[in-house]
């Protein structure tokens, strides 16, 4: 029988990959974005590593000190990426 897709799996590493991109592009060191948003570098970090996913309040927290769509950090194509017609940047301003 075929294994399932571990979709959380993917959906954490994806986004550890996008994340991590955007913060060494931007070389903002952990500390700082964890200063910043008030959680711990062993918050933010897990997330770089992709042993954990921000969710709720901390993910929207996350876009906004970003400035990016949310697709824009955890897709696997976020370099093609079209906010207009991204379902997870609705509402949201490019």
């Amino acid at each position: 029988m075929p294994k399932k897709p571990d979709f959380h799996s993917n959906i954490r590493a994806s986004f550890a990959a996008g994340f991590s991109a955007w913060r060494r592009k931007n070389k903002i060191p952990l500390k700082k974005i964890a200063r910043d948003l008030g959680l711990s570098v062993a918050t933010i970090d897990s997330w770089e590593l992709g042993k954990r996913f921000p969710t709720g309040y901390n993910f929207e927290l996350l876009v906004d000190y970003t400035g990016l769509p949310p697709c824009r950090l955890f897709c696997v194509m976020a370099e093609k990426c079209v906010p207009a017609e991204c379902l997870l940047a609705l509402g949201k301003k490019p």
